[in-house]
């Protein structure tokens, strides 16, 4: 375990295995525990960084009420791939941490070798679906509590469980998100012609069992705008987290494709 002081904030990070960089990046509420059941079978031929994003867990800010930036999380990112290495590296995404990816991507062309983005939540490429609205998510925040908040994210975002699914540890972590960080990621639009001309290879990930969910969904959508097919990997959305050795397996394949 270590910490890296990045402006305005340090980031708390582990780095195990040997081999090529793999920087893991944590959506949503999430830290770095997500990656534990995959990290340890990733660096048995990578090496492996996992971190709480800015703001989460036991990464902590100067400034607590700081507006989140995605720009500001792919810098992160990037100061974390240089502190262990400054080849060009990969970097396996989840959820709305694929956003900070793609940023990382088209503003530092060369750097990232490979990207695997699996479900980013890009609610503007599905017609109809009216998403998740941070300032609906901030009232009921206000006015019922973070329970609440939690309850109406996770019905919105077609996963299971509600509130009553999330551990109390997370409870904090998932405040931040829903006050302070959302709204960045939910307003981020990628530059798809961007990606498509910056020389990193990109695959869209999409869970073979989070088929309707609107993230797998939108998954599908952004992988038609980059002129890709999208890949499926085991399980749902957090799939690398339940089901990490059949996920591992087919990153792996996926890596060395």
């Amino acid at each position: 375990m270590a910490t890296l002081d990045v402006p305005g904030a340090r980031l708390h990070h582990t780095v195990t295995g040997s081999g090529p960089v793999l920087l893991c990046v944590p959506g949503g509420a999430s830290d770095s525990g997500m990656f534990t059941p995959i990290a340890g079978l990733l660096a048995e031929h990578h090496t492996v960084i996992t971190y709480d994003p800015r703001g989460i867990s036991r990464s902590t800010l100067d400034d607590p009420g700081e507006e989140q930036r995605i720009e500001v999380h792919a810098d992160d990112a990037l100061r974390l791939l240089d502190s262990v290495s400054t080849e060009p590296a990969i970097v396996f995404a989840s959820s709305g941490g694929c956003l900070q990816a793609f940023d990382l991507v088209v503003r530092h062309p060369g750097r990232v070798r490979t990207l695997v983005a699996h479900e980013p939540p890009l609610m503007a490429l599905l017609d109809g679906h009216p998403g998740v609205s941070p300032d609906e998510l901030l009232h009921i925040h206000r006015e019922h509590g973070i329970e609440a908040a939690i309850g109406k994210f996770m019905a919105d975002a077609g996963f299971e469980g509600g509130a009553a699914g999330i551990p109390p540890e997370m409870r904090k972590n998932f405040e931040f998100f829903i006050v302070h960080l959302m709204k960045a990621i939910v307003d981020f639009t990628p530059d798809y012609e961007a990606l498509k001309a910056s020389g990193t290879r990109i695959v869209l990930g999409a869970g073979e069992d989070s088929a309707g969910q609107p993230a797998h969904e939108a998954a599908v959508a952004a992988a038609g705008r980059l002129g890709i097919e999208p890949t499926r990997f085991p399980g749902d959305h957090i799939g690398f987290a339940f089901e990490a050795t059949a996920f591992a397996s087919r990153l792996r394949a996926v890596l060395a494709a």
